[in-house]
């Protein structure tokens, strides 16, 4: 693949498509964020609605298997604040990709929920 007939063609799309593959830890996503005038329209950005989660594409079996030491790390201080009588704080898991599956699957278990409380008498709105 030669960029530079992607360029002279004109194939922005392409282009762009390609630069939003790259991953996180590219250069270019360094020099974006290190770029004023860049950085200026990040700032102005709003939040986003919901919380950060990483890419599927990024989320491989080290980073599984990262996440899971994570998780065991901070349960072991967990059960020592325990021991020492210590009241341990809530510990909230990394985040893990979010995909449609997953999303589907909220949706059945959603409805089966909804389903089965409206059996008994309940409204939707109740659980």
């Amino acid at each position: 693949m030669d960029l530079a007939e992607w360029y002279a063609a004109g194939r922005w799309v392409g282009l762009l498509d390609l630069i939003d593959g790259l991953p996180a830890a590219s250069r270019l996503n360094e020099a974006i964020v290190n770029d004023p005038e860049a950085a200026a329209v990040i700032a102005k950005m709003p939040k986003p609605s919901t919380p950060w989660s990483p890419r599927v594409a990024e989320f491989d079996l080290k980073a599984h298997l990262l996440r899971e030491l994570l998780h065991a790390v901070q349960h072991n201080g967990q059960i020592a604040i325990g021991a020492a009588g210590g009241r341990p704080g809530e510990v909230k898991p990394f985040p893990v990709p979010r995909t449609e599956v997953d999303r589907a699957i909220a949706a059945l278990e959603r409805q089966w929920a909804e389903s089965f409380v409206t059996q008994f008498g309940f409204d939707a709105t109740d659980i």
